[in-house]
């Protein structure tokens, strides 16, 4: 085994190189078409490696831009919403007990508030969602600390010298929209019923202060979101209820539709239970589909390669009938013979496969970095500003075996023809 690996490095790495008995216009061939020995081999080895990287980046933009909005929509929305129905209020603590009760992985819970307002100012205006967090509880499920990229994450009412303002959090496209810095205040109208008069609505403004500006993820959250306080919210509202929903977070993200669909048993018709799954369900299936598809279609390119590796590795056997004569008539059988060739497209498959990824990589870090730079994804279509990378082992390893076995299946034809060669007719002109 070793001597057959010897050979087949030695075939791989002197390319289709001519036999020894045209040595003499060897040399003078390579030198008049400016190249030298291996380079046909390296050429192959490149033509495989661009197609392992295209796929390797390609899979690993996939994986990432799954698993970049999975994390965006786990950080704001939790695993569960959980809303009570009709007239009927319960407290908090009450809630909650009954959410550790009807779910055996619960971790946490937090209370919120949801308003909805429209944000003037600058003669410009837009409709917005203000959430209202409870700031004890709210780590405990949702990541938004973490999200802030200018200011801090506080919440509260701060005094003045101009008033006492409610401090809020908001989304970093709506910042830029109304250019809005930290410590600068804003103006939100909330419609709500008049009372005295049913049919109509009052107009209360609410002034807030910059505590920090969000980036969460989505381009459609980060342009009509405002955080703050759960009491402001309720105060805001005019609210007599302690929350209007609950977010829960679960030990395990990937059983949120399961815990969805068994809490709602447990609950009954009078509760309304949402997993964070269930408004992206069908665009999180889309992706999978599509991860096959892509897969296939740049598979293409690996394949075309392999048929160059077949012509080098053919070339090789016409060019090397002498050799293989003489490794005949040393002892080799047509089954050794066949092997060693094997061994040959095993080797390209494992070099361009190594070169392949190492180039994904590089590929990879270029598209993080040009996001950076550039706006590559607009957020219109996609909701997303920008996507992560993300290298999957079940990705790679398929992409590894599957390149490989292209190789080994592509060397397959030049081995039988190399192992069915006559030694006599390679040994006479010798």
């Amino acid at each position: 085994m070793n001597l057959r690996l010897w050979l087949a490095a030695r075939f791989l790495s002197h390319g289709a190189q001519p036999s020894a008995s045209d040595h003499s216009r060897r040399d003078s061939w390579w030198r008049r078409n400016g190249l030298r020995p291996g380079l046909p081999a390296t050429l192959s080895i490149l033509g495989l490696a661009i197609g392992v990287a295209s796929l390797t980046v390609a899979m690993a933009v996939v994986s990432g831009f799954e698993s970049t909005l999975k994390g965006a929509l786990i950080d704001v929305f939790g695993h569960l919403l959980v809303v009570k129905r009709g007239e009927d209020q319960i407290s908090y603590e009450r809630a909650s007990e009954k959410l550790r009760e009807a779910l055996p992985d619960f971790v946490s819970v937090t209370p919120f508030i949801t308003l909805e307002a429209i944000v003037v100012g600058k003669q410009k205006l837009s409709g917005v969602v203000i959430q209202g967090v409870d700031a004890k509880s709210v780590d405990t499920v949702l990541n938004l600390k973490s999200r802030v990229i200018r200011g801090e994450f506080k919440l509260g009412r701060e005094r003045k010298e101009d008033g006492e303002f409610a401090k809020a959090l908001v989304g970093k496209a709506l910042a830029k929209r109304f250019g809005l810095e930290i410590g600068q205040t804003f103006k939100a109208v909330l419609p709500r019923p008049s009372a005295r008069d049913t049919a109509a609505f009052e107009s209360t403004i609410a002034t807030f202060q910059v505590a920090g500006v969000i980036d969460f993820g989505k381009a459609d959250y980060d342009e009509r979101t405002v955080v703050t306080s759960i009491a402001e919210a309720r105060k805001l509202g005019n609210l007599n209820v302690e929350f209007t929903g609950l977010r829960v977070k679960l030990r395990n993200a990937d059983r949120a539709a399961q815990a969805s669909a068994e809490l709602t048993g447990k609950l009954g018709p009078s509760w309304w239970v949402m997993d964070w799954t269930e408004g992206n369900r069908n665009f999180f299936r889309a992706i999978k589909y599509e991860r096959i598809a892509i897969f296939f279609v740049i598979l293409i390119m690996v394949i075309a390669a392999s048929f160059n590796v077949a012509s080098n590795i053919f070339i090789g056997v016409l060019r090397r009938t002498s050799e293989i004569s003489i490794l005949r008539a040393l002892g080799f059988s047509k089954r050794d013979v066949a092997r060693l060739f094997q061994l040959q497209g095993l080797l390209f498959g494992v070099v361009g496969v190594l070169s392949g990824l190492a180039l994904g990589a590089v590929l990879a870090w270029l598209f993080v970095w040009a996001q950076n730079v550039f706006q590559l994804l607009p957020a219109e279509v996609y909701k997303l500003n920008k996507i992560g990378v993300e290298f999957s082992v079940i990705d790679i390893s398929v992409v590894i075996v599957t390149a490989i076995a292209i190789c080994l299946i592509a060397s397959l034809s030049p081995a039988a023809r190399a192992s069915n060669l006559d030694p006599v007719e390679g040994l006479r002109h010798e």
